[in-house]
């Protein structure tokens, strides 16, 4: 139980097939008690870990609106008095072609991929600071920080902004103890930021997907659960004396670049 007595803040937990969603699941079987902060779905991911016996509260959350990111950690520490880690997870995908691409609509992926993160890392970092508390912040990048693939340039650029920001916040909350450090999947899996993904309309669950055991480790396509393993890593203490780094988790697709 690497995780028992601490506390996760989750970001777009509520996610039906997403990272946020596993990694809530993932820290409540390690003895975490979870935060589900924000996702459609937030109400029944809580209640899927509290099914499983662990802790949970779920919390409306929009990453861009400081007001309503200070009341969701307002929210989380007047429940479990702390927080020790915080995976900023929300994102969006923003599928347009340079043509297609509006001001508001790159301005909103920017915000939800960058501010968002920022604005909930502010917030997070002052309760772990006032209580003393050498935490952990964990952002959800991609490997499109590194690539740029035609029909996806804002969601490319917001990547390499968070890229950026995890090692500048590292190097702001260093003399506090406060590891940053980032994850950038790869490999195709299915989270519903693909509006190819069937999501149920309602509150229903889907199974999160398991690997395929049809093709070899490597060459099969990811799935969420591939890239929960570092995220865990990264909130532990093992990864005490690493931050600002991007972990990358693509099955050696990178060494293709």
């Amino acid at each position: 139980m690497r995780f028992e007595n601490r506390v996760a803040f989750v970001t777009g937990g509520g996610g039906p097939l997403g990272i946020g969603r596993a990694a809530c699941l993932a820290f409540a079987r390690e003895g975490a008690a979870v935060v589900v902060a924000g996702g459609r779905s937030a109400n029944a991911v809580a209640d899927e870990v509290r099914a499983e016996g662990g802790k949970a509260i779920a919390v409306p959350l929009d990453v861009t609106i400081p007001e309503q990111v200070q009341t969701a950690v307002d929210t989380a520490v007047d429940t479990f008095k702390r927080i020790d880690i915080l995976f900023n997870n929300a994102g969006i995908l923003g599928r347009q072609t340079l043509f297609e691409l509006t001001p508001d609509l790159f301005d909103r992926v920017i915000a939800v991929n960058v501010k968002g993160c920022l604005l909930c890392a502010q917030a997070v970092a002052q309760v772990m600071i006032a209580q003393g508390i050498q935490g952990r912040i964990i952002n959800n990048s991609s490997i499109y920080a590194e690539e740029s693939h035609v029909g996806v340039l804002s969601y490319c650029v917001s990547k390499a902004a968070l890229n950026r920001l995890t090692r500048s916040l590292a190097l702001e909350l260093r003399p506090h103890g406060i590891t940053v450090n980032a994850v950038a999947p790869g490999g195709g899996a299915p989270t519903g930021m693909n509006a190819s993904q069937n999501i149920p309309d309602d509150d229903t669950l889907p199974d999160l997907p398991l690997a395929s055991t049809e093709a070899p480790p490597l060459e099969r396509g990811a799935t969420v659960w591939d890239y929960i393993g570092a995220v865990l890593f990264l909130a532990s203490d093992e990864a005490a004396y690493i931050s600002g780094d991007i972990m990358t988790i693509d099955g050696g697709a990178v060494s293709r670049r």
